[in-house]
């Protein structure tokens, strides 16, 4: 004989709550999912930061800069040169050369008007120095006409510094024309608005991420380079 106590289904209270979990169940994968959605659509409508691509460009090319010296017109010397707001040296990364390898001149050169950083690059030739010097003496273009292309990326700052194997402090410019800076300071601001800086090394592959750094007009620890804080 069936037990009088045996209930078959559910009672209305417990029907409610099932409901009621279901549907908060139903709900917080709803929140998890358009929260998701909207982080997502975020990501992939956000560029990437220039900057960081160019300021990571430039160490590659150090980390393979190219000492061997070049005969001009005024003598045998290495290619490069550093001021604050431009950088010519040899390096064998590329970024256009279909053989990797392939030593080029990598020109960097900052407009503070425009605030627009332009890089282009030629093929060494070491047998007809006068092509590099027309491209050392050339100026800046992204224009397609013309014999170098350059091709310029957005800076809202941008300055160098270089050091030397005896040096004590960063210079914002390097005059010896016979011997490389064994350092390179890099200090920019970039679209976050945030300065950032590394010291690239010459010829070697991991730069040194830095906060403060001697440089000129500063003090010990201090760093001017006209970037403001």
């Amino acid at each position: 004989m069936p037990d009088a106590g045996y209930r078959k289904g559910f009672t209305l209270i417990e029907l409610i709550l099932a409901m009621a979990t279901s549907a908060l169940v139903v709900g917080i994968l709803s929140v998890c999912f358009a929260f998701t959605l909207r982080v997502w659509r975020s990501t992939q409508n956000q560029k990437p930061d220039q900057t960081f691509q160019l300021a990571d460009l430039l160490n590659r090319q150090l980390a393979e800069c190219d000492p061997t010296p070049i005969k001009f017109t005024g003598g045998v010397r290495p290619l490069f040169a550093g001021q604050e707001n431009s950088i010519v040296f040899v390096t064998a990364h590329s970024v256009k050369a279909i053989s990797q390898g392939v030593p080029v001149v990598a020109r960097y050169a900052y407009d503070p008007n425009s605030r627009v950083l332009y890089y282009s690059e030629l093929l060494l030739d070491p047998y007809h120095p006068d092509s590099i010097e027309r491209f050392l003496a050339g100026g800046s273009s992204s224009k397609k006409d013309t014999e170098v292309r350059s091709y310029g990326v957005d800076f809202p700052e941008f300055a160098l510094a270089y050091a030397g194997r005896e040096s004590t402090r960063f210079s914002q410019s390097w005059q010896n024309v016979n011997e490389l800076p064994v350092e390179v300071l890099v200090r920019w601001r970039a679209n976050d608005s945030v300065v950032h800086a590394r010291v690239c090394m010459l010829n070697a592959p991991f730069p040194i991420e830095v906060s403060n750094v001697a440089a000129p007009g500063a003090g010990a620890g201090g760093f001017n380079t006209g970037l403001n804080q």
